[in-house]
């Protein structure tokens, strides 16, 4: 096997290892029900680094979420009133 022959072989390793664990950080967040958008950005070295970098973004991603919604919720909840009471009808009365 030639030096350019050994390179390339080496490149094609690691494309298929990021493509490892591009796939495995997609399931993941597919799982946790994350856009699977950041897979690519959660890949690792390896398996545990990608398993590791995937729990801790879906942690703060749901964290983040929370604090949105959180925000957009009013502090007091509303206050229910009982309905007004129904009032005796008014008007021309039958003739029996």
């Amino acid at each position: 096997m030639t030096e350019d022959e050994k390179k390339e072989l080496e490149v094609l390793r690691r494309e298929k290892q990021q493509r490892l664990q591009r796939d495995r950080a997609r399931a993941a967040l597919e799982t946790a029900g994350v856009s699977v958008s950041f897979a690519s950005l959660l890949a690792g070295s390896d398996d545990s680094d990608t398993d590791q970098r995937t729990q801790d973004f879906c942690a703060a991603y749901q964290e983040a979420l929370a604090e949105d919604v959180r925000k957009r919720l009013p502090q007091q909840p509303p206050v229910v009133t009982p309905p007004a009471p129904k009032r005796a009808r008014r008007g021309i009365q039958r003739i029996r």
